[in-house]
């Protein structure tokens, strides 16, 4: 029998509210945000409501280079470690639990990462080299197999998210509602959920730019038992996923353009920035050959705001051609554009990848895809022109915003932008990804 862990069951009004100073388990709903108007109530005088529920899959890191490390152990004396770590100071008080050894003995060598997407934040690799050297009293390299790699992933979680918003005579959102279910990351590492639930988990889904009547945003911890993890964008690739498809079905709904529909219900300025200059920049309002979509997202993480517009040029039962992909950020102040840009095109290529294939699939709890004849990756044909705008540098006297950041930015937006232009495309609504779940290697 295949288990399956779906979290659909929690979509329901019936899992239990967080309770302040009790315990919560998994399956503990939270709520994030909620306006002094009931949204629930403003939906029920509502013109029209629309309901949708979208639905992501674990995903792999699939780090081009595996996990590795490499331990000088003298017991007593030092332990020197070489290794693709994000995080050497967790590294770092890791090996001095193992070993005994003081801070002065431990050195932490960080080398290229080979591609580290979250998964190299943790230690469990470094741990276990280091383990190894101990007992062995001498140098140790440890190169995980590639199938280990897969298979003791600490996966993007699972989730299901439900929305609901309750539409005026002219189109405009009276009443939202959003339930996100997944697997916590921080609960899985034993931290003590606050009122708001997992930050990871309801990230990018809360104080959206959007001019709401009413809302109501929460997250449900889901048990369970496969380990979930960092992955590039964290949370924002699932919510933002959500959100952003959610309000171009009300656009739809509304008989509006999808970006003047955004336009109409965005009142911050640097969102209003953002979002026109990523129109602007893949010509949104440009006449397309038949055969050709746009679509556009926008969304925020890490501190930074980002809109992409992508442009579809065909759509097969197999395959998406993706002409051309637009990329506005603002990160309030651009250190290095050259790194800016090639970091957003990064990131583009990787929310491709996931949002065409990427997924992890189980069978009585053992991982299926366990090498990447079975996990589909993008062939350098397969990847579009990608065009990158950084907004102007702000008057820098303005101490209340903070530089964003950028790794994670190309992610989140790439994924709706894409369904978006797919609606535009074939009239058809995909809520579910990746878009190609069998897709292999084969015959490439």
């Amino acid at each position: 029998m295949t288990r399956r862990f779906l979290p659909r069951l929690s979509l329901s009004q019936t899992a239990p509210p967080y309770v302040a100073g009790a315990a919560n388990p998994p399956g503990t709903l939270y709520t994030v945000e909620k306006s002094a108007q009931d949204p629930n109530t403003e939906m029920a005088s509502a013109a029209k409501v629309v309901e949708a529920v979208y639905t992501l899959p674990y995903v792999a890191h699939a780090c081009m280079e595996v996990l590795n490390c490499t331990v000088d152990y003298v017991p007593g004396v030092k332990c020197d470690v070489y290794a693709p770590t994000q995080s050497a100071r967790s590294a770092l008080s890791l090996v001095m639990t193992l070993t005994g050894l003081p801070e002065s003995k431990v050195k932490i060598n960080g080398t290229y990462l080979g591609g580290g997407l979250g998964r190299k934040s943790e230690t469990d690799f470094i741990g276990q080299a280091v383990q190894v050297a101990m007992a062995l009293q001498r140098p140790v390299q440890l190169f995980w197999p590639r199938e280990e790699d897969f298979s003791r992933d600490q996966y993007r979680p699972m989730a299901v998210v439900r929305t609901r918003a309750g539409l005026d005579r002219a189109g405009n959102v009276a009443a939202w509602t959003y339930r996100n279910v997944s697997p916590s990351i921080l609960g899985q590492r034993g931290s003590v959920l606050g009122a708001r639930g997992d930050s990871q988990g309801y990230e990018a889904s809360q104080d959206l730019p959007y001019a709401f009547g009413s809302r109501l945003t929460e997250w449900v911890s889901h048990p369970s038992p496969i380990p979930v993890g960092f992955w590039r964008s964290v949370g924002a690739s699932i919510n933002t996923f959500a959100v952003e498809s959610m309000i171009d079905e009300l656009a739809a709904a509304a008989g509006r353009d999808p970006y003047e529909y955004r336009r109409s219900l965005i009142t911050d300025p640097r969102w209003l920035a953002v979002l026109d200059a990523a129109a602007e920049l893949g010509g949104w309002n440009s006449p397309l050959p038949k055969g050709r979509a746009r679509g556009i997202a926008i969304g925020s993480a890490f501190g930074s705001i980002v809109a992409e517009v992508v442009e579809l040029s065909g759509a097969t039962s197999t395959g998406l051609s993706i002409a051309r992909v637009s990329v506005v950020i603002d990160c309030y102040l651009a250190v290095n554009p050259d790194s800016i840009e090639a970091q957003l095109v990064g990131g583009v290529v990787h929310g491709l990848n996931a949002a065409l294939y990427g997924r992890q699939s189980f069978a009585n709890g053992v991982p299926q895809n366990r090498n990447f004849n079975r996990n589909r990756m993008i062939r350098g044909r397969e990847a579009p022109q990608v065009n990158v705008r950084t907004m102007p540098n702000p008057d820098t006297s303005d101490r209340t915003v903070a530089i964003g950041g950028v790794g994670e930015l190309g992610v989140p937006t790439l994924a709706p932008a894409l369904a978006n232009a797919y609606f535009r495309l074939t009239g058809k609504r995909q809520r579910s990804l990746p878009f190609f779940p069998v897709a292999t290697m084969g015959g490439l």
